[in-house]
């Protein structure tokens, strides 16, 4: 596992949010977070999800993905994101009070399903309780397996990814081939992305 910078450098990424295209404004107060709306997931969104993969133990590289473990959001085992090799892959970093992340995401389950197995989706659930995510992912529609990061570190620092949606574009063997700050806005962006970075035709 990596150890976290001391608080003064990860003020400075959180600082940096503010100059990224993505939802930094809608970051959630305490009072938008309150009992009754992070409380309200269900066994069914849970079910809804679906679950993490068991994914065996790879060398980290250094131009992937982090060695960084997160538990999963609905069901199934904490993964390694670095570990999640074998077939490219479209990560999405999310979060419950994302208005922009909610929009996209009918765009990532269309370019899902036309893909099938040539592609694998997968996500992080940022900077929200639990439950919340959970709820959220139902009302979203996310249509693949997602890990949870509730206080939002990990991914912040090891993924420079502090204002979402953002997404990366990972080849099969794990290499970081690119990224996308802020929203996807339609299947036909997404597409021509996934084919630049990973020369998948969808």
């Amino acid at each position: 596992m990596r150890t976290l910078p001391p608080v003064p450098a990860l003020a400075a990424v959180l600082a940096a949010a503010a100059m990224l295209a993505g939802c930094g404004s809608d970051a959630p107060r305490p009072d938008a977070m309150g009992p009754d709306r992070v409380s309200t997931s269900t066994s069914s969104d849970v079910d809804a999800l679906p679950p993490c993969p068991e994914v065996p133990r790879v060398q980290p590289r250094a131009d992937g993905l982090p060695d960084d473990e997160l538990g999963c959001l609905g069901a199934g085992p904490a993964v390694r994101l670095s570990d999640l090799r074998g077939t490219p892959m479209v990560l999405n970093i999310w979060a419950a009070w994302c208005t922009t992340c909610d929009r996209e995401m009918p765009i990532l389950s269309s370019v899902q399903e036309r893909a099938g197995d040539r592609l694998r989706f997968f996500g992080v659930h940022y900077k929200a309780p639990r439950a919340f995510g959970l709820r959220s992912a139902a009302d979203f529609g996310v249509t693949f397996p997602s890990v949870h990061d509730e206080d939002g570190d990990l991914i912040a620092l090891a993924l420079r990814a502090t204002a979402p949606p953002q997404t990366l574009f990972v080849t099969a063997d794990g290499r970081i081939a690119g990224r996308k700050i802020g929203e996807i806005r339609s299947t036909d962006e997404l597409a021509a992305l996934v084919e630049q970075h990973l020369g998948v035709s969808v």
